[in-house]
């Protein structure tokens, strides 16, 4: 995986000129770790503001954001729900919630995502895991290809929610994190628990001490 890596680096610097990747032991999940944007580089001056001016072109696989924190807690917490099973993350990002269920025992992880540097940064952080991971930028609707859906940070756009509600309608089980919830109108959703995390590099007061909570279908 070095080229890969060095290609995510690359298109990091390209992103945010400055900006480095460093790994980082994320706490509380069992010794995970992943490639996350570094803040101490001396040419590379971001603050919450800034992250606000990036907002369009942020690189979210850089991060660790809290409601994906919280459910890779929540699932390494409870190995038995994705033991086993053919898991798919949704809008996995760094690959930090696929991978807390690979490590759990799934028979299969499928992470997806937009965004095909996501997913090499999934890919990239799997196996740094040593964990076995497929990822894709879509995938075909049948429920019964998948036992689980994961999913962190989407009930707060009820469009986009609603749109995974249709295609994933035959996923039995559902694993939800949010930190911005509003029910939406098809839910079935129950909270399981709750939370405390920080979104990963620390800015300022950026996402810091959020309530995560966890949803269950």
């Amino acid at each position: 995986m070095i080229s890969e890596l060095v290609e995510l680096k690359n298109t990091l610097e390209r992103l945010l000129p400055g900006s480095q990747l460093q790994g980082c032991v994320i706490p509380g999940l069992a010794g995970l770790e992943l490639q996350l944007l570094a803040l101490e580089s001396d040419s590379l001056m971001l603050d919450a503001q800034q992250i606000g001016d990036f907002w369009q072109q942020l690189p979210y696989w850089a991060f660790a954001w809290a409601a994906g924190q919280g459910l890779a807690q929540y699932i390494l917490a409870h190995p038995e729900l994705v033991r086993d099973k053919r898991v798919l993350d949704f809008g996995s990002g760094s690959g930090i919630v696929g991978i807390a269920a690979a490590k759990a025992g799934a028979r299969s992880v499928l992470c997806c995502d937009s965004d095909p540097l996501a997913l090499l940064a999934c890919q990239v952080n799997a196996d740094r895991n040593g964990v076995q991971i497929s990822v894709a930028q879509q995938w075909l609707a049948e429920g019964n290809k998948f036992d689980c859906l994961l999913a962190a940070d989407i009930l707060y756009d009820l469009t986009s929610a609603g749109d995974l509600a249709a295609q994933s309608a035959g996923i039995p089980l559902w694993l939800i994190a949010e930190t911005q919830y509003q029910l939406p109108p098809w839910s079935t959703l129950s909270k399981m628990d709750q939370f405390r995390a920080t979104t990963l590099p620390i800015l300022d007061d950026f996402d810091q001490d959020l309530l995560v909570s966890i949803y269950q279908s």
